[in-house]
């Protein structure tokens, strides 16, 4: 083969194209893996994924498999007769979900400390939207079912799923105000910590004492741990495992420990920011010196390695860089960072494959929507979201408590309204709450009720909401929003 034909092989060729094979990428550059799946879409497509494929299953024949595998028992022991053990179901519920709440008290937290609900002005309006948004669907449903046993589900109309919310409004980013997309993050926030309490409060079994003490007594360990300047992330989690065992065996719902050991994250760095860009650039001017010693070592002077690898005094000060980094980063924001990923792409996915798969008779689908949990649900999530949203924020505003975000319309309020009707996660996890106090023979037909209500309104809030949104927000946005959880 020529060299016209075959290309330069000289050895120099060869060196510039190894050089070019370790040139360092723009600091600024992402790979498109990242920004898709920082996308908001991405997660709620994994969410409805994971729900269709549960509906699937359970409709094509292999619902006495699925459900048997989610009913396989999984325990510990130790011991003769110490240990438990939970259905998987249970374990995804009351085990996984704990961590996704763990990240939904992180996120409270920040947003009252500082986001949008760190001033009183600034969270009113979404905090008062959040409160007729719950209150008015409670009623509705209560009132539907005020005569039967499907009373007790009055929380499950109460929810909203931040996750598809969020994914929804994403859709119309180009053309929706920023403002619009922060208001709904607030609202849903604020509805959460409302389902937090509901759960706490109304929907925990008897409740043992002395477990309950050994938690709380370690949360209040966990915080003065905060307050002693513990900065590690691994004491807390450690600590939040015990917690969230005490709490499980205290008959309060687990997931209230994650929510209460977030409360308990340290929001302060261990130092001022302005101090991190001095005693880095302290340590790269050690590095570089450290480079000398690197090049003047005989051995390593024709080796190509000599510019690849680091000697060990320099490996010494990546591992203090890497300090200092962790030192300028809040423990709640680091861990709420990489738990994020974990709730969004895993635990929301798992939780909605082993929540989701129930039986739908096609043939009787229209009288069930009309069973009275069914109708309370879905009239509570697409009528009373969105009511209870626009009428609280109306009064919010009417009497000075709060303003409409610039470039933001009632209607467009409205819309924001219909979303926060897409109940999903939040509302299938009430709805398995609910009913287990109900009659055994009745508990497996309300719950079933109570799903098939969930998917109807939801699919309707999310379509509502998005035509509306879309005739409303006509104009292209120039600003853009960052993904979100």
């Amino acid at each position: 083969m020529s060299e016209d034909q075959g290309g330069d092989t000289s050895p120099e060729s060869s060196d510039s194209k190894n050089a070019q094979r370790f040139v360092a990428p723009p600091l600024e550059h992402v790979t498109y893996l990242k920004r898709f799946l920082h996308h908001d879409l991405v997660g709620s497509g994994l969410l409805l994924t994971a729900t269709l494929a549960a509906v699937i299953v359970a409709n094509v024949g292999y619902a006495e498999q699925y459900h048997n595998f989610w009913n396989t028992k999984v325990g510990l022991s130790w011991g003769a007769n110490a240990g438990f053990e939970k259905t998987l179901h249970h374990w995804v519920n009351d085990g996984l979900m704990s961590i996704f709440f763990f990240l939904v008290g992180m996120e409270i937290k920040r947003e009252l400390l500082a986001g949008e609900l760190a001033t009183f002005r600034k969270a009113m309006l979404p905090a008062a939207a959040a409160v007729g948004g719950m209150v008015i669907p409670a009623l509705i449903y209560f009132i539907i079912n005020r005569n039967g046993e499907g009373v007790v589900g009055w929380g499950i109309p109460m929810a909203t799923d931040i996750a598809f919310a969020a994914g929804c409004i994403a859709m119309l980013r180009k053309w929706v105000p920023p403002a619009l997309m922060v208001f709904l993050v607030a609202l849903a926030i604020v509805d959460d910590l409302g389902a937090v309490a509901v759960i706490a409060l109304f929907y925990t079994d008897k409740i043992a004492v002395e477990p309950l003490m050994i938690g709380s007594l370690l949360i209040i360990l966990s915080f003065m741990m905060g307050l002693f300047g513990v900065r590690q992330t691994w004491p807390f989690l450690l600590i939040g495992a015990v917690i969230w065992l005490a709490f499980l065996q205290s008959g309060i719902h687990a997931t209230i420990a994650g929510v209460l050991l977030a409360f308990s994250i340290p929001e302060k760095a261990r130092y001022h920011t302005h101090h991190f860009h001095g005693r880095v650039r302290d340590l790269l001017d050690k590095f570089t010196k450290a480079e000398k010693d690197w090049d003047a070592n005989e051995d390593m002077k024709e080796s190509e390695l000599k510019d690849l690898m680091v000697n060990p005094r320099q490996q010494g000060l990546i591992r203090h860089i890497n300090t200092e980094c962790h030192h300028v980063e809040a423990p709640l924001q680091r861990i709420e960072h990489k738990l994020e990923p974990l709730c969004v792409f895993i635990i929301m996915p798992i939780f909605a494959f082993a929540n989701a798969g129930i039986h739908i008779d096609f043939g009787h689908i229209g009288e069930t929507i009309f069973e009275p949990v069914a109708l309370g649900i879905i009239l509570g999530l697409c009528v009373g979201k969105p009511l209870g949203v626009v009428l609280a924020a109306y009064i919010a505003v009417k009497l000075g408590w709060a303003a409409l975000p610039k470039g933001v319309s009632w209607l467009q309020i409205t819309g924001v309204g219909m979303l926060a009707g897409i109940g999903f996660t939040m509302s299938l996890f009430i709805n398995e709450l609910a009913f287990r106090g109900v009659d055994p023979t009745h508990m497996e037909r309300l719950m079933a009720e109570g799903k098939i209500g969930i998917f109807v309104a939801s699919i309707i809030s999310a379509i509502a909401g998005l035509v509306l949104l879309r005739m409303t927000c006509k104009e292209p946005q120039t600003q853009s929003t960052g993904g979100g959880h």
